[in-house]
Formats: C-alpha cells, structure tokens, sequence
C-alpha cells in the first residue's frame, strides 16, 4: 500500500469523519483557519468513508466513534491507520471499554464532544505534528481494564463455552420461549433428542431447570444469534 508522509511546508491534511454536519462543518472551517487543509464526510456507508480517505490521503482522521445508521467508527480505525493516518476519535462516550477498544485497535487519541473547540483543535494539530495526545500511563490503564474486563467476561461465559453448537442451538430456542415439543418439530428431532441435549445443558450449566439456564445465559450476556435455528438443522442431520 503506497506510504505517504506529510512533507515539509505543506499544511497538514485532516479528515473529520462525523454525521453531525454542523459540527464537522465548525470543525473544518476552525481548522481551515489553523492554516489546515481539512475536509468532511460521513457516509452514506463505511466503504465510502474510506474511500474518501484513501482520495484525500489524510495525515489525521478525526473520527466520530457513533456514526448514527452508518455504524460504529471503531471497525474502520485500523484500515484508516494503514492509509497512513494518525487516528484522533471524537465522542460523546463514556464507556470506558469502548475507548480502549479504540486504543488497543490504533487511535491516537481521545477527545470528548464535552470539551471546548479549542481543547479539539489542540489534540488534531498535536496529532499532526506527531505529537502524544494521550499520556502513556492513561493508555497502559485503559488496555489494562479492558483486557481485565475480556477476562471476566470469558469467565462469566466459560459454563455456555462447554455447550456443544446443539446445544447452544437449544439454549437459544429456549430462550426464545419455546418449549422442547418446538424445538424437537422445528428441528424434525425426536422430542426424547431433545429433552436429552436440555438434561445435557442444566448439568454443564449446573443449573436445576430450564428457566435456571435462560437465568444464566441472561446474566453472562450471551444471546442466541441467527445462526441458531441453523445449529438445530445441523443437530437433525
């Protein structure tokens, strides 16, 4: 991929990646008037965001995290870091984890939509002169949570990992409200098949009942996915 640097004596170019227009627009125009060649795009979808980048060969992205229909800004950080931009994200977050992520996939820095346009401006052009806009420490914390925190929650969901994919199949119907008789004609499986693979579940779950492992699976976060009624098929073949 072509490497591009920001040569001496050419204003740094800075791409805000944002669905606020007013607030892009305010951005790139007090950005304009830092002598900075800025410009604005928001979509309609993540494939047009980065093609407008690689058209404009940014130095700095400053990304909003919340992209509205468009999605999350976090999935596009490490193909806007390969251009190569330095990654400045811009949000309305609080979540903690959420801005690790941002960190631990690339982003240079982190600026609240709370702070002052000024305070923005500072992290972008510190950006581009390829100076800190976060303090190490901060950075160390952050993917220190946020590594801590996938440890807990591998643990919360360790007892749904020993499931087999039939059996999270049933989990799943099961938490969708469906009784065994269901499950076993929407998966044309005996219903003794399938009452079997819920015994199989309340002993790996450690749990009395089938309302005790849809408890469960609530508590720990995991849901089932579309590709439940899928496992069912799989489990009738």
């Amino acid at each position: 991929m072509k490497q591009h640097e920001q040569s001496a004596g050419r204003a740094p170019r800075v791409l805000i990646i944002d669905d606020h227009v007013m607030l892009a627009e305010s951005l790139k125009l007090a950005l304009k008037a830092e002598g900075v060649s800025a410009q604005t795009t928001s979509g309609p979808n993540l494939e047009s965001i980065l093609a407008a980048a690689r058209s404009f060969e940014p130095d700095v992205v400053l990304l909003d995290l919340a992209l509205g229909e468009v999605g999350s800004g976090l999935s596009i950080i490490g193909p806007l870091r390969d251009l190569p931009a330095r990654v400045v994200v811009l949000t309305g977050l609080d979540d903690r984890m959420a801005l690790a992520a941002c960190i631990e996939a690339g982003a240079v820095g982190l600026v609240s939509k709370a702070v002052d346009l000024d305070t923005v401006l500072d992290h972008v052009l510190r950006a581009a002169r390829r100076e800190s806009t976060i303090a190490r420490t901060e950075r160390e914390v952050l993917l220190f949570e946020l590594r801590r925190h996938r440890a807990h929650c591998d643990d919360q969901l360790a007892p749904i990992a020993r499931l087999t994919p039939r059996e999270r199949g049933v989990l799943g119907a099961l938490m969708q409200g469906l009784a065994a008789e269901t499950i076993a004609n929407r998966a044309h499986l005996s219903l003794a098949t399938v009452r079997s693979h819920i015994q199989s579940i309340l002993v790996k779950l450690q749990v009395s009942s089938q309302l005790g492992a849809v408890a469960l699976a609530h508590r720990v976060g995991w849901s089932p996915d579309t590709e439940s009624d899928e496992l069912l098929c799989v489990a009738a073949s």
